[in-house]
């Protein structure tokens, strides 16, 4: 029925939604069954065939039974296989009930069979797509349009166009109504998905500085949040006092103890049995890239099963990317892979492009330098 109009739904970017959806089913399949019911009892003069209107009734019944049915959310999901088995069922069923008033309907008002048309498009906004919910509505709009041409002959009290009018006002509407809560609803989803990913990524650059200077055993970062305050409040008040100085001092005693600290470090190249950058790449290493190396290369020189002449270190330009490499060569350790995940991670998060591949006699790191 709805061939080629295929997108997201809300179920699917939201499977728990359909929590809610459910008993909203629940509760329009009951109002549907209940307006056949009540309409068909105080019409009974206008139903000249009983059996066909019993068979609609049993139709819209049991295609609302298989909706509730489908609309499990903890199990299955609404896919348009599923809403057009529905919406085939009402549709039918109201055909049937046009049938049953053939000959003797008078006013098309009191059919029910449009009514529930229209709400079961109206129901579908959370389980399919707004470019099916506008295909439904096109058909829904045919086929109750259509249960009015046989008794065109017998209406009495409104004209053909106005009965034409009646019964596609709640289908036409509530389509809409409901293509547009479904686009909305999606659209919604999307942002709250972006949002997430970004408030993620975000996170993951906090967790890994952390988790370098956590590892490293030292950081920068307290003095960084002691020396902009101090600048921002000195900016500020637009003066600088004798405490200032004072404080001004302290931080810079700080600071350059942080930095002689950096600088006293092993030096990346007496880590390295074999150390290849002939045109000073490294010097574009930032201090977390710089210390995640450092720490990586002192663990595999610091190996038994490795003497450091055996562990090399290379930067190269390929395609206008900087590429970085660290490679050891080992005698027979099974467990080195494990022993050496917690240095690899490290560098993961501290550069982009990583690619890892230990055996129990190699390791080679390669990373990209941005």
């Amino acid at each position: 029925m709805f061939g080629g109009v295929r997108s997201e739904t809300a179920q699917s970017l939201d499977p728990l939604s359909g929590i809610t959806a459910r008993v909203f089913v629940v509760f329009v399949a009951v109002v549907s069954l209940v307006t056949a019911v009540v309409l068909t009892l105080t019409n009974l003069t206008e139903i000249s065939s009983p059996a066909l209107q019993v068979v609609a009734l049993v139709t819209l019944l049991a295609a609302y039974l298989y909706f509730i049915w489908a609309a499990e959310p903890y199990r299955r999901r609404v896919d348009q296989r599923t809403y057009a088995v529905v919406y085939g069922l009402v549709l039918v069923a109201c055909l049937l009930n046009s049938l049953s008033q053939l000959g003797t309907n008078l006013n098309v008002r009191d059919d029910w069979g449009p009514v529930c048309v229209a709400l079961v498009v109206m129901i579908a906004g959370p389980y399919r797509p707004p470019g099916e919910i506008i295909v439904s509505t096109v058909v829904g709009l045919l086929v109750v349009n259509a249960s009015v041409v046989p008794h065109l002959a017998t209406l009495t009290g409104t004209s053909p166009i106005a009965s034409f009018v009646i019964v596609s006002a709640p289908t036409l509407a509530l389509g809409v109504g409901a293509a547009i809560y479904s686009s909305t609803l999606i659209a919604e989803l999307h942002g709250l998905r972006a949002s997430a990913a970004q408030a993620r990524e975000l996170r993951d650059v906090i967790d890994g500085r952390e988790a370098v200077a956590d590892f490293l055993g030292y950081s920068i970062a307290p003095l960084r949040d002691d020396v902009l305050p101090f600048f921002h409040d000195v900016k500020q008040r637009d003066e600088l006092t004798p405490a200032d100085v004072v404080r001004a001092s302290e931080l810079s005693s700080s600071l350059r103890r942080s930095l002689v600290h950096s600088q006293l470090a092993e030096p990346l190249a007496e880590l390295a049995g074999v150390f290849i950058d002939p045109q000073n790449l490294s010097r574009r290493l930032s201090e977390p890239q710089r210390a995640a190396l450092r720490v990586l290369l002192g663990f595999l020189a610091e190996q038994p099963s490795v003497r450091r002449n055996n562990v090399s270190f290379s930067f190269m330009v390929e395609n206008d990317t900087i590429r970085g490499a660290v490679e050891g060569a080992f005698t027979t350790d099974r467990s080195l892979s494990s022993r050496v995940a917690p240095f690899l991670g490290l560098m993961r998060l501290s550069f982009t492009g990583v690619t890892t591949e230990v055996t129990a006699d190699s390791v080679f790191v390669e990373f990209h330098l941005s």
